[in-house]
């Protein structure tokens, strides 16, 4: 079977970019403590007898780097985790849209997710009842012999 691809990542944009917001603020938050602790440590190995300024040179020397590198990164994990997200956001938006038909009183077709999406059993359930929904529905049609 073919592989499906996916051809855009943000299907849900409130759900994914919260999630987007939330991992930018956990990297922001990990850079700041990182570098107050590397500062603390170039504080300590320096001596307390340089000044601010020298430990600060120092630092900036030292760490510039590898934040620049956490930086560039960043677009990378981003873009990853909005591919991630996409295989649980993805499932369940079609769900909902099912939902949303059967509840209109339309038909609907089954649901089959992505091999790698998660909740693939979801879309079992969910055709297994839409099925039972359309069996108990269809009035059956009795024939009277003479």
């Amino acid at each position: 079977m073919a592989l499906l691809r996916r051809k855009r990542n943000l299907v849900d944009f409130e759900v994914q970019t919260s999630l987007l917001r939330r991992m930018v603020l956990q990297w922001v938050m990990f850079l700041i403590v990182n570098a107050i602790a590397l500062y603390g440590w170039t504080f300590l190995i320096g001596g307390a007898e340089e000044p601010v300024g020298g430990h600060m040179t120092q630092f900036v020397q030292l760490y510039l780097p590898v934040l620049l590198v956490s930086l560039a990164l960043l677009p990378v994990f981003l873009l990853d985790a909005a591919k991630l997200s996409n295989r649980f956001v993805g499932p369940i938006l079609r769900v909902r849209r099912a939902l949303a038909e059967a509840a209109a009183g339309d038909s609907v077709k089954p649901l089959h997710f992505r091999e790698n999406d998660f909740w693939r059993s979801l879309a079992d359930d969910l055709n297994s009842v839409l099925k039972l929904k359309s069996e108990t529905s269809t009035p059956a049609t009795e024939t009277n012999a003479p």
